[in-house]
């Protein structure tokens, strides 16, 4: 865990019903450090989450009003960036598919086993990113962009660079560029999985056809996606949001256009 003083910046809504589950929540999340509201009904929550930031949603399925797949769905309509644990005690293997298929960090049964908790929430903030990228602008924007949302992020500008860093650390998710001196994204992209198979490859490619091709072979030989120069920070971080996500739930699929 991080220090009380870190987790200050995780502001929590706790959603549910049932009164005692939400205040008891609430008193273990604010001994751990973090900053807690609670809301009874979807409705709240929605109306809480519009007048003021949260980081991290636990949401009950079956509430009053609207259940908690509608209220996780209208709440990242507006905030993209929200992370969100659905919390049930009933097993609605449909409800959980669609959820983590939507970015949800996890679906989890009653009753919780709060440790798991506290643990989700760490693991979705503490990722683990390399940068391979050729254009020291993009390398620049893409650093600033994920270190001022809380990642880990290490620059590498070569082929070399990166593959000693994989052989010393372990990155959860690798951004690629498909040009690169010495290697191709491609050639490097399967040195490093050798390396760190569990790793979340993301190519970069520029309008060259060529590397384009790099990039789309990289994505066939099950990296990721690929994400296009100019980049659209935007886009990369709620990217980035629905894959930490489904990673800290063992449920990563790639982007519909990208899968088999």
């Amino acid at each position: 865990m991080n220090s009380q003083s870190e987790n200050k910046a995780e502001r929590i809504l706790v959603v549910d019903d049932e009164r005692n589950m939400r205040i008891t929540l609430a008193d273990i999340l604010q001994d751990e450090g973090y900053e807690v509201d609670t809301a009874a009904t979807g409705e709240e929550a929605v109306g809480m989450c519009a007048q003021r930031g949260y980081s991290i949603v636990l949401l009950d399925v079956r509430m009053p009003g609207i259940d908690g797949v509608e209220t996780f769905r209208q709440i990242r309509r507006h905030q993209e960036a929200v992370r969100i644990i659905l919390m049930s005690a009933y097993g609605l293997d449909e409800l959980k598919d669609a959820a983590l298929g939507e970015g949800a960090i996890a679906f989890l049964s009653k009753p919780l086993d709060v440790q798991q908790v506290i643990k989700l929430i760490g693991e979705v903030r503490d990722t683990a990113i390399l940068v391979v990228e050729n254009e020291e602008a993009i390398a620049a924007a893409l650093h600033g962009t994920l270190k001022e949302r809380g990642y880990w992020v290490t620059l590498a500008r070569s082929p070399h660079d990166a593959l000693e860093l994989a052989e010393q650390i372990r990155f959860d998710l690798i951004f690629i560029d498909a040009e690169l001196p010495a290697m191709n994204g491609l050639e490097l992209y399967l040195a490093i999985k050798k390396l760190t198979p569990n790793a979340v490859a993301i190519m970069i490619s520029g309008n060259d056809e060529e590397f384009e091709a790099i990039a789309r072979e990289a994505v066939r030989r099950t990296a990721y996606t690929i994400v296009r120069k100019p980049l659209d920070l935007d886009h990369v971080l709620a990217m980035l949001d629905r894959i930490t996500s489904q990673r800290a739930s063992n449920y990563l699929r790639k982007p519909p256009e990208n899968r088999p």
